[in-house]
């Protein structure tokens, strides 16, 4: 049975390892990053949200670590926004109200696509997101009109996997769905375990992702689409055919 390992944090792992469980592959957690809240910033969200007309969530964190603190709001006047499909099913069971995300692609080029964010004129975007992230959706809002502001209501810190039962038992997969995980990945496993990396299948959502796996010298890389769905499918195909 192909032992997969999914690297991402754990709040949002588990319907992708129960799918990869059904699938009949042997899942695990590689637990390389964790999420820790930022108190002062999620006590401010409530005004910042009120204050805003858009709230646009970039990542599944964004709306696990917002939603306690906007359960409360009335949001019915406000339009919600996610950069991917699956965040956006997610908002939108959370709040029962339409979520604005691109039909193709997971990203912020997807998401400024949509002919809904082409005149931003006089509009007041909340972005709420982790510490740090790219520029690039702020500040081509701000040039389409937006007034633009941040909401950075978690940070990511390392995790601490058990490097020693990995060297025993090295996995036959990854599953890395960021360019944030990539960098942990390599830099947390250290020089020793280069080798090991750089020859591992590795699942991943977006060509971003391929990319920068890519750079670290990995050269099996299967890019799916972001579903977990696609990304358990896109595996079972591959040991279907490299049994």
């Amino acid at each position: 049975m192909p032992r997969v390992l999914v690297a991402r944090p754990l709040a949002q792992s588990a319907e992708l390892l129960r799918l990869l469980a059904a699938a009949g592959l042997d899942a695990g957690h590689l637990p390389l990053m964790e999420i820790a809240p930022q108190p002062d910033a999620l006590a401010a969200l409530p005004q910042q949200a009120a204050a805003a007309d858009c709230l646009v969530f970039v990542s599944p964190s964004a709306i696990d670590q917002a939603w306690p603190a906007l359960q409360a709001l009335d949001l019915a006047a406000k339009r919600l926004l996610c950069v991917g499909r699956a965040s956006a099913a997610k908002l939108a069971a959370l709040s029962g109200r339409p979520v604005l995300h691109p039909a193709e692609g997971s990203d912020s080029e997807a998401l400024l696509a949509l002919p809904e964010l082409a005149d931003m004129r006089g509009q007041r975007v909340l972005i709420v997101r982790g510490v740090g992230g790219r520029p690039l959706l702020a500040q081509s809002l701000a040039a389409r009109g937006a007034a633009v502001d941040f909401a950075e209501i978690y940070r990511r810190l390392d995790g601490a996997p058990d490097w020693a039962a990995f060297d025993r038992a090295p996995p036959d997969a990854v599953i890395v769905t960021s360019g944030e995980i990539v960098e942990q990945l390599f830099r947390l496993a250290g020089p020793s375990r280069i080798r090991t990396l750089q020859c591992l299948l590795y699942c991943v959502p977006h060509p971003r992702v391929a990319d920068r796996l890519a750079a670290q010298g990995a050269t099996r890389i299967m890019t799916t689409r972001a579903e977990d769905s696609a990304l358990v499918a896109g595996l079972k195909k591959w040991f279907c055919r490299h049994p």
